[in-house]
């Protein structure tokens, strides 16, 4: 991964954007709050697919992650708002001013309303992200989580006169659904990884934006997840994500206490790292899990992808948290099968969507016993049936969780948005969706809810 100093640039005015040439994508910027987080790896993945498609792609992100939280870019160029220096930032916003002053007024109007509800960057801040766009011809942008990101996105986007879309994921809708139905409805599109949470979204909005709520599946790149060894068939459990109340670990722990009074585990792997993760790693010494628990801490994809292949099971215990938190679909889940790995989880979220007999088994949530009753049911089959559900899920996944098939959706999303973009120079206003009538209408739906 290379970074630039966002600020680089600013001290002289950008290159007129070049025009595309007849057939070529549309040049795409990807926001993101923090890149490249380790939890996070499905960002790099949709970024580098799209690339693949054709689209020039580059990565904006306010931040990067903390020191434990540092995942794989994929060698994918970033540009750091955290970077951009005051004189630079002060130089971009006179340049802002002077092109899009009706714009800026507009943003400055809107601030007091979406600050009742999420932290505003100052538009000297938000200046040096529209001037980068500018600079590099960006026809769309792309914010991957509905919270700061999506709201610089849309921000930007109406500045400059381009399309601007979200992917939301699950912070973003059930914990802290921040300016969300205005970003959704401004959205040309919007994006989510399964049926579960695009259920939510679509309930959030009138049935005009509603439709342009689209399913795309967080994908797996079935070539990177390949076994590359026989399947284990031993009683090897892996479960992997941050140490966090929805990933439901405890229940995990006392699952595999319960298992003792069987034939128990040969390994419990917990990787990940979180708040909680004294709280749990004291809970497992009081069930005495001592010798099984092992805790791999965060790792890297590479990492998880060779834990995986060591793996006879994963387990995604996931639950609702007490603050209304939860996952959507896991990525790891998905990984999991790709390699084979059979797969049980709870019945909750949007696992139920890929957790399917006969690669995989489901328990009711919270519920250690039954979670129990599940990890055994699979690992007391013999090996060699285990590697044959393992196979029908690796089937599965790559029919239909492939991150290229799901990258082209939205490529295709991004040029229909880019298509009934018209082209203006500035922002036609940000008043508030409570107003209505007079409000334009985001740019490029797609026009049936169903198509992806």
């Amino acid at each position: 991964m290379s970074s630039h100093a966002g600020g680089g640039s600013a001290a002289r005015a950008p290159r007129a954007p070049r025009a595309p040439r007849d057939g070529e994508r549309p040049a795409v910027a990807v926001l993101a709050d923090a890149f490249p987080v380790v939890s996070q790896t499905f960002v790099a993945a949709e970024a580098l697919a799209l690339e693949r498609r054709g689209h020039r792609v580059r990565i904006e992100s306010s931040a990067r992650p903390g020191a434990d939280e540092v995942g794989d870019g994929m060698r994918l160029a970033a540009t750091y708002l955290e970077d951009d220096r005051l004189p630079a930032r002060l130089r971009d916003l006179a340049w802002l001013v002077a092109r899009h002053p009706l714009g800026c007024l507009a943003d400055l109007r809107a601030r007091r309303r979406w600050r009742r509800q999420e932290p505003v960057l100052p538009l000297r801040s938000l200046a040096s992200v529209a001037r980068r766009a500018q600079a590099a011809g960006d026809r769309h942008l792309h914010a991957h989580f509905a919270a700061g990101a999506a709201l610089t996105a849309l921000r930007v986007a109406r500045l400059l006169g381009i399309s601007f879309s979200v992917t939301a994921h699950a912070y973003d809708i059930f914990r802290e659904p921040a300016n969300l139905e205005e970003k959704l409805e401004r959205a040309a599109f919007s994006t989510s990884g399964c049926d579960y949470t695009v259920k939510e979204l679509r309930r959030r909005v009138a049935a005009e934006h509603a439709v342009r709520v689209q399913r795309v599946v967080m994908g797996v790149d079935g070539e990177r997840f390949l076994r590359g060894s026989p399947y284990p068939g031993g009683r090897t459990v892996v479960a992997v994500g941050r140490l966090v109340e929805k990933k439901g670990f405890r229940h995990l722990l006392d699952a595999a206490a319960l298992l003792r009074r069987r034939d128990g585990l040969d390994r419990l792997v917990i990787v990940g790292e979180g708040p909680l993760g004294a709280d749990l790693r004291h809970h497992a010494e009081r069930l005495g899990l001592e010798g099984v628990v092992e805790w791999a801490g965060a790792r890297s994809q590479d990492h998880v992808r060779a834990l995986l292949e060591q793996a006879d099971l994963l387990v995604a215990p996931c639950v609702v948290a007490s603050d209304g938190d939860r996952d959507s679909m896991p990525v790891v889940v998905k990984e999991a099968l790709a390699m084979q790995v059979p797969v049980v989880a709870s019945d909750e979220v949007g696992l139920p969507e890929v957790v399917r007999d006969p690669w995989g088994t489901l328990a009711p949530p919270g519920d250690a016993g039954a979670l129990a009753e599940a990890i055994d049911g699979i690992l007391s089959l013999p090996a060699a049936e285990r590697a044959r559900r393992g196979r029908a899920g690796r089937a599965w996944v790559l029919e239909h969780c492939d991150v290229r098939r799901e990258a082209e959706k939205v490529g295709e999303l991004i040029e229909r948005a880019v298509a009934a973009q018209p082209r203006t120079r500035s922002s036609a206003g940000l008043r508030s969706p409570a107003r209505g009538r007079g409000r334009a209408r985001a740019p490029g739906a797609p026009g049936d809810p169903h198509r992806s």
